[in-house]
């Protein structure tokens, strides 16, 4: 993995640690029940944190392709 991989990932995953970390002892409001809920907020909370990387990524790498441009050029002389 490249160096931009990895701290990628690192600041993806580091606040998740934290928030699990903080709730798991107790300070954000109280234990959790058992570790199967622990086990599922992490998994949750990546995937969501995962999820909206990608999809910033995407509308990043659609706006800078220049396929926006194209589809409103290609509207206007449609129109016209």
């Amino acid at each position: 993995m490249s160096a931009k991989t990895i701290i990628t990932l690192a600041l993806v995953l580091v606040p998740v640690a934290v928030m699990v970390l903080l709730a798991w002892t107790g300070w954000l409001g109280g234990q959790f029940p058992n570790g199967h809920f622990v086990l599922a907020f992490a998994l949750g909370a990546t995937a969501t944190v995962l999820l909206s990387v990608g999809l910033f990524a995407l509308s990043f790498y659609s706006a800078r392709s220049g396929h926006d441009e194209k589809i409103g050029t290609e509207q206007d002389s449609d129109e016209a």
